[in-house]
C-alpha cells in the first residue's frame, strides 16, 4: 500500500515523486512482469530475486604496466600517442626513420613520467625492418601488449603522374609495414591470450581524395586488414581496431592544410577547427584500454564531422 494513499503502490508514480529509489521501482516492475509471464525469476517461497548489479566502472585511460609499441612515434600523431600511452601508465617503445634527436626527445619525456621508454630506428619500407623492430622491443621490454601502426607517408602526386616506384613506396610503408608488424607481434599476444592492435587509417581512406590516390588506397586497405584480423584473432583475446582521423595539423599534412585550403576545410567542419594530434591520441588510448573490450574491427573517426559514415 502507498504510504500516502489507500491504493496499491504504483512504482513509476512513486519514482516520479521521489518516494522510493528508481532501482527498487525497477525491481518491482521486473518481478511483476516475471510473475505475469511465468518467468523463472518470479518470486516463489524460499527463492531469492537475482541482484541487479551495476556495471563495473572501467577507466578509459588505464594502460598500467602495459608495453605499447608505436611506429612512427617520434613526431606528430605518433608522438602524441606515445605520450598519451605513457600518461595512461604504459611503458612505450617508438620507431623512427631519420630523426633520432626527435625520437630521443620523446623517450626523455616518457622517462620523465616514470615509465620505461626506448626508440628504435627502422626503415619500415623494408619488411625485414618491421620484424627486427618487433624483436628488438620484445628483447628489451619483455613483451608487446599493444601495437599502434602509425608510421606513414603521404606524397601529393596527380594520379597520372604516379610511377610504379611512387606507388610501391607508399604501399610499402602505409599498408605492408602494418601487415608485417602485426604479423610479428601476434604470436606473443596469442600466447598470452590478450592484446590490442590499432591501425591509423585516414578519412581519405574512407572517401578518397584527388592527388593522393596511392595514400588513400593504402589507408582504405588498412580498414580491410583491421576487420579481417579482428575476425580471425578476436576469439583468441586480441582486439584489432582502427582510427581514421580527419584533417589534422601535423608536419606531414602541413602543405595540404596551408593557407586558403586549410581555412576552407576548417570552415567546412562542424567542429569549427582542424584536428590536433592529441585528438587522435585520445581515440587510440581508448581502443587500447579495457574500456573498449567490446570494440572489434571498428573504426573511430575523430574528424570534426567532416565525414559521417
Amino acid at each position: 500500500m502507498c504510504a500516502l494513499c489507500a491504493g496499491p503502490v504504483d512504482p513509476m508514480a512513486e519514482v516520479a515523486t521521489g518516494l522510493i529509489p528508481s532501482r527498487l521501482a525497477l525491481v518491482t516492475i521486473l518481478v511483476s512482469l516475471a510473475a505475469a509471464s511465468g518467468s523463472r525469476y518470479a518470486t516463489r517461497p524460499g527463492k531469492r530475486l537475482p541482484l541487479l548489479r551495476p556495471r563495473r566502472e572501467t577507466s578509459m585511460a588505464d594502460l598500467i604496466d602495459q608495453v605499447v609499441l608505436v611506429t612512427g612515434g617520434s613526431r606528430g600523431i605518433g608522438a602524441a600517442i606515445a605520450r598519451a600511452a605513457a600518461s595512461a601508465g604504459a611503458d612505450v617503445a617508438i620507431s623512427y626513420l631519420d630523426r633520432p634527436d626527435e625520437a630521443e626527445g620523446v623517450v626523455s619525456e616518457i622517462q620523465g613520467m616514470g615509465r620505461r621508454a626506448m626508440a628504435v630506428g627502422a626503415d619500415l619500407a623494408e619488411p625485414e625492418a618491421g620484424r627486427l623492430l618487433v624483436a628488438s622491443v620484445e628483447a628489451e621490454m619483455g613483451r608487446i601488449d599493444a601495437l599502434v601502426n602509425n608510421a606513414g607517408v603521404m606524397p601529393e602526386t596527380p594520379f597520372l603522374e604516379i610511377t610504379d616506384r611512387d606507388w610501391g613506396e607508399v604501399i610499402a610503408v602505409d599498408l605492408t609495414a602494418p601487415f608485417v608488424c602485426s604479423q610479428a607481434v601476434l604470436p606473443g599476444m596469442i600466447s598470452r591470450g590478450k592484446g590490442s592492435i590499432v591501425m591509423i587509417s585516414s578519412r581519405l581512406g574512407q572517401i578518397g581524395w584527388p592527388g593522393v590516390a596511392h595514400y588513400a588506397a593504402a589507408k582504405a586497405g588498412l580498414l580491410g586488414l583491421t576487420k579481417s584480423l579482428a575476425r580471425e584473432f578476436g576469439p583468441l583475446g586480441i582486439r584489432v581496431n582502427a582510427v581514421a582521423p580527419g584533417p589534422t595539423v601535423t608536419e606531414m599534412s602541413a602543405s595540404m592544410l596551408a593557407g586558403e585550403e586549410g581555412r576552407r576545410r576548417e570552415a567546412d567542419l562542424p567542429a569549427g577547427r582542424l584536428g590536433r594530434p592529441e585528438d587522435v591520441a585520445d581515440s587510440v588510448i581508448f581502443l587500447l584500454s579495457d574500456a573498449a573490450s567490446m570494440y572489434h574491427g571498428q573504426t573511430l573517426s575523430p574528424n570534426g564531422g567532416g565525414y559521417m559514415p
